[in-house]
């Protein structure tokens, strides 16, 4: 079931319902209900839970399938999110997964001007750190 899938998702990168319904703008209820079954989420939703899951959206529905004849743990092709063990999303703070999640609900080109911002930025305070 989708629902399944996408608490497992959620579960497996360490985040809340609260956060990832933060992410894509909703309520906590109205992301509660794509868990619970109650309603499915659009398919624009499902390509931003896609980005903030870091999956393509159709692994999201290949999950639901896979999950149906094994574990989800035991799918190997999702690498980022199957363990904590990895050095991953997981070491972040409340407020980091937040902006994580954030940024990958955005369109690619304000993406890579934030990068780009961002990179001037730390550059900017290296330099002043050896001065």
């Amino acid at each position: 079931m989708l629902s399944k899938t996408l608490k497992k998702l959620r579960e497996n990168i360490g985040y809340t319902q609260q956060q990832v319904a933060d992410a894509l703008s909703i309520d906590r209820s109205t992301y509660a209900y794509y868990e619970t079954g109650k309603t499915n989420p659009d398919i624009n939703t499902i390509i931003k839970l896609s980005k903030i899951f870091n999956v393509s959206y159709t692994d999201i529905f290949e999950q639901e399938e896979q999950c149906q004849n094994q574990k989800f743990s035991d799918v190997e092709d999702n690498r980022y999110f199957l363990t904590k063990e990895s050095n991953h999303i997981y070491e972040l703070s409340k407020r980091e997964k937040a902006l994580v999640g954030f940024y990958r609900v955005l369109p690619h080109e304000i993406q890579e001007t934030i990068i780009k911002d961002l990179s001037i930025k730390v550059s900017s305070l290296s330099k002043k750190s050896f001065l």
